[in-house]
Order: C-alpha cells, then structure tokens, then sequence
C-alpha cells in the first residue's frame, strides 16, 4: 500500500508522520541508540513521539520530535 504524503497546513511542506528510526537519524541526527535511551527514560511519549507498529518496529513522529527539541513538549 501506498503512503499518502500529506502536505502541512501551515507551513507548505510535506509531513512526514511515523518513521523508521533509520529516517530520524539521517535528517536529524538522532541515531537509534539515542532514541531509545530517550524513549527508556521517559523524555519521549509514547503516542506523541513513538509508537510501536503491529509487528513491534518503534516508530518515531518526525515532526513531533521538533516539538521536543524546541521545549514544546
């Protein structure tokens, strides 16, 4: 199936939405490790920042993780 890339409403560009880890660290430079001792200790929400899909894979909010570096959440 195909993902719908939907463009934001409020800044012209694409979101992205839930991502494989491996994305995160090549646009942010977040690497997987990072990620998750972050997630671990509790500085990321589930459901905010990470899910977990059917088969197990952590996923991570790509826009939602700008929020957090920013203090927003």
């Amino acid at each position: 199936m195909k993902k719908k890339v939907v463009p934001s409403t409020n800044t012209g560009m694409f979101q992205l939405g839930w991502v494989h880890p491996r994305i995160v660290e090549a646009f942010k430079g977040l690497t997987a490790d990072q990620l998750t001792s972050r997630r671990k200790s509790g500085k990321f929400i589930e459901g905010i920042h990470w899910v977990k899909d059917p088969v197990g894979t952590i996923m991570w909010h790509f826009e939602n993780l700008d929020s957090w570096v920013e203090g927003k959440q």
